[in-house]
């Protein structure tokens, strides 16, 4: 009988979805949503962030006939909607599949998205560490090992575990106040070494990130807005301050240097920030700053902060998913 109601208020709540039956105003000037990639298939198994490119596309079509989705020009300059609920789309990383499959969709339907992008892509590996770390754990043998720190990571049940602590690598690494990228760096070496993914061509869609020419390609876009998504994909608020600025215009810099326009919007990687590092990025041009949650309390003062709704596969059908970001 619970499943039968809950397939009910399922049914329900899609239908009145369909027709347009919601809060269309809601407390808020507009919500911002955010994605990372985009397959053939929606295979979770690599990454399960990742949505179908039929998936995507009927989100998107669900978007543009529910609410006003925004393009960067109307956040600046404050051209909202009266009557719909107002979104923002972005995406983060900057994976090639942003480029193959997300971008073709956007402007079929002619909808703007932010693309954060890191500068992972101009490096000798060019993959992110935490992608290395998720493919590698999904195929290696059980009981393979890395180590970082002195500590000694094993795989069990497609997860690197430090059985001393039961600290993850993930989470090891993501709490880890380093300012470069040379412990990550040695992480992805390991992995690799372990089991080097990156020769299976079918995959690639997976980790695959945006070399200069393909951010360059996409900047012309007129449905996108390229802006930093840090330089090395650190987590900002756990470094030293000074350490996260130079980063931040490093990677300023980098994407000016491509894209021949200037980058004034920022998603920060993980959603991990600071107060002061918001505002003094502010100070150095970026006026559009995107996180994930609030984590503190005077979050939401300033008018150039927004919170971000992140979404995923696990969160069911794109009725479902719609439902769920509007309420």
């Amino acid at each position: 009988m619970p499943n039968t109601i809950q397939i009910i208020k399922k049914i329900i709540s899609n239908k009145l979805i369909e027709n347009g039956y919601f809060d269309k105003l809601g407390k808020k000037k507009f919500i911002t949503v955010m994605y990372h990639g985009v397959d053939l298939e929606q295979n979770i198994d690599f990454n399960p962030r990742f949505f179908s490119a039929a998936n995507f596309e009927e989100q998107i079509a669900l978007y543009k006939k529910h609410t006003n989705i925004l393009t960067h020009d109307d956040l600046v300059n404050g051209r909202f909607s009266d009557t719909q609920l107002n979104t923002v789309i972005t995406f983060d990383d900057g994976y090639l599949n942003n480029l193959k499959y997300a971008l073709p969709i956007l402007e079929k339907h002619d909808v703007h998205a932010y693309y954060f992008v890191t500068g992972i892509g101009s490096m000798e590996r060019k993959i992110l560490w935490a992608d290395t770390l998720d493919i590698v754990a999904t195929l290696a043998k059980e009981k393979s090992k890395v180590q970082l720190a002195g500590s000694e990571f094993i795989l069990y049940n497609k997860k690197f575990v430090d059985p001393v602590t039961n600290i993850s690598l993930k989470n090891f690494i993501k709490n880890r106040p380093t300012s470069g990228y040379q412990e990550k760096s040695d992480i992805i070496e390991q992995l690799l070494a372990i089991h080097d993914f990156t020769k299976l061509n079918n995959i690639s869609d997976y980790w695959q990130l945006m070399n200069d020419d393909e951010i360059a390609l996409t900047s012309r876009s007129k449905n996108i807005t390229i802006g930093s998504h840090g330089f090395y994909h650190n987590n900002l608020g756990s470094m030293p301050h000074e350490d996260a600025i130079a980063e931040v215009m490093k990677s300023k810099s980098y994407l000016e240097n491509i894209i021949q326009k200037e980058v004034t919007s920022i998603g920060f990687p993980d959603g991990s920030y600071t107060v002061q590092l918001n505002e003094d990025l502010y100070k150095l041009g970026f006026n559009k700053q995107f996180l994930v949650k609030y984590h503190f309390s005077d979050d939401g003062i300033n008018d150039y902060v927004y919170d971000r709704f992140g979404l995923y596969p696990y969160m069911g059908n794109a009725n479902q998913i719609l439902h769920k970001t509007v309420h």
